[in-house]
């Protein structure tokens, strides 16, 4: 018997469902006068989920023509006004004739046809909406802009790293903008939503973090105006991009300096150094400063740049090592290298439940403490296979400077730590005074207490210092509390406890575990004494702190 043949039966309405299908599930058997016995027909049962979608999907479509023609305020983002807009246009007058068609753009033409008309000509009222869909779009495009501007500043000048997203998103907050933020090192993330239209924008901006804690004071001051609608949008926009494209404070031969004198100044502070290593670090950290300029200007040198740093000093101080204490100028050499700092903001940032940016600092900050401490050990091993003396570096005993001393080096090593930080020099009084009183913390408090407890002690009246001097003033903190930090991080701990490893003293583990453990430390006493200063946070700006 050859198989049945069914012609579509007639419908009055396009509309109506197609009778069921045998790929529907149903059998279909002939009778005796030839006409297929159909049945009982079951309807088809509707999901809860696909009755949902589909109201709500019929909701969407009446935003964009009912809606259109009530004459609501303009809401939601640029493609629902666009949308709305093209609605608006053909609600002249409906058209009179369907059409009928099954392809995809017959079926938004149908959306559109609900209040098509004819007549495509202008007339004053549609000229009127259209210049409120422009200009509220081009609001809607200003703030996006304001803040992917914003996101990129507090990077480029160094926010908080474990701050950023929930400042933006206070910003986002007070433009009434649907965003969210994600940052990774190296990458901003930043999706714009539109719940009318159910779609989003991504933006995805490549930025390298750096310190500029004058501008990053600016950028503040600018949030802070828009959040309080001290000034407008544009204006903002336009402020911000004057802070971007402005010359630094400092020319680049004071970073060459920073690197020389801060060299100087931290042996004799730090690593227990005389006045003679203080000297031969001096001019090693010069000559890091000049090969630290050239890895910005050369980008294949940038990638080998503190391992041939960390081999040349390591050369230099092998050379000498009879005539002055070896591991205090090579330590001391390479400060400004070090990676205390970075190792710091991975563990505030992963105890902040900053995951993925963390443990990218983490990781990136050891290797850099393994890239130092392996070319400080590689530079002295071949300086002692070329030197006809096959004795082992015996480390000389090191004699420290008066400790008086101390009360002048240490504002001296304080400015220069703000002029490598970029800060104005109105910021320098709160930030030389945090340092001193930091450090003053750390040296008196290491006597009774262990590493981990002193450091803990003194990042927390460090922290507290700064957080009361922001909440006081009503100024960022962040800066005066950054300086303060940089003389309390453990990077001259982690290389030591790197170049340890490699050597032959076997108790470099043990040190590298206690390097994470005071970076630990200082993130407990810093968080606590935002705690206490800031218990519910602060509202309506951006806690810039720590």
């Amino acid at each position: 018997m050859t198989g049945l043949r069914f012609s579509e039966p007639a419908r009055d309405n396009e509309h109506a469902p197609l009778l069921p299908t045998a790929s529907e599930g149903r059998r279909y058997t002939p009778s005796d006068d030839g006409i297929p016995n159909m049945g009982k027909i079951t309807p088809l049962r509707r999901n809860k989920t696909v009755i949902e979608k589909s109201i709500q999907a019929n909701n969407l479509i009446d935003k964009f023509t009912q809606a259109s023609k009530e004459g609501k305020s303009s809401t939601g983002g640029v493609l629902f006004n666009l949308l709305k807009l093209n609605a608006k246009r053909k609600a002249a007058a409906r058209a009179k004739k369907d059409k009928a068609t099954s392809s995809l753009e017959g079926l938004l033409d149908k959306v559109d046809d609900i209040s098509a008309s004819d007549d495509d000509s202008i007339t004053e009222r549609q000229l009127e909406e259209r210049a409120e869909a422009t200009a509220y779009i081009a609001d809607i495009l200003l703030k996006q802009d304001y803040l992917i501007l914003l996101s990129k500043a507090m990077v480029v000048f160094g926010s908080p790293a474990h701050r950023l997203e929930d400042n933006m998103t206070r910003a986002s907050a007070a433009l009434n903008v649907q965003s969210s933020f994600a940052f990774l090192p190296g990458v901003i993330m930043i999706s714009y939503g539109d719940e009318d239209t159910h779609t989003s924008e991504t933006h995805i901006i490549k930025v390298d973090r750096g310190y500029n804690m004058y501008k990053l004071d600016q950028v503040n001051t600018i949030s802070k105006d828009v959040i309080y609608g001290k000034i407008k949008v544009e204006d903002a926009y336009e402020s911000l991009e004057k802070v971007m494209d402005s010359k630094e404070l400092f020319p680049w031969w004071c970073d060459v300096m920073v690197f020389g004198v801060s060299s100087f100044l931290i042996a004799p502070l730090a690593f227990q150094g005389g006045w003679s290593e203080a000297v031969a670090s001096g001019i090693l950290g010069t000559i890091v400063g000049i090969l630290n300029r050239c890895s910005q200007k050369l980008f294949n040198y940038a990638n080998v740049f503190e391992i041939s740093a960390a081999v040349l000093t390591s050369m230099v101080a092998t050379h000498l090592r009879y005539d002055i204490c070896y591991q205090s100028v090579i330590m001391s050499s390479v400060s400004m290298l070090l990676p205390g700092l970075g190792l710091t903001t991975s563990v505030m940032e992963l105890a902040s439940r900053n995951l993925i940016s963390g443990v990218v600092r983490l990781v990136y900050a050891l290797v850099m403490a393994f890239m130092l401490g392996f070319g400080l050990s590689f530079g002295s091993q071949m300086l002692m296979f070329a030197d006809s003396d096959k004795d082992d570096i015996k480390p000389k005993e090191c004699h420290g400077i008066p400790e008086y001393w101390t009360f002048i080096l240490l504002p001296v090593i304080s400015i220069f730590y703000c002029i490598n930080l970029q800060a104005h020099p109105r910021q320098w009084p709160m930030m030389v005074i945090l340092s001193c009183t930091g450090f003053a913390i750390s040296q008196y408090s290491s006597q009774f207490l262990n590493a981990t407890t002193s450091a803990a002690f003194s990042s927390f009246c460090l922290g507290l210092f700064g957080n009361l001097y922001s909440r006081i003033t009503h100024a960022p903190g962040f800066a005066a509390t950054l300086c303060g930090i940089m003389l309390l991080v453990p990077g001259g701990l982690g290389v030591r406890a790197v170049y340890e490893a490699f050597g032959e003293e076997g108790n470099g583990t043990a040190l590298a575990f206690e390097m994470i453990v005071i970076a630990l430390s200082i993130s407990v006493g810093l968080f606590v004494s935002t705690l206490l200063v800031y218990p519910t946070g602060k509202k309506r700006t951006a806690l810039l702190t720590f």
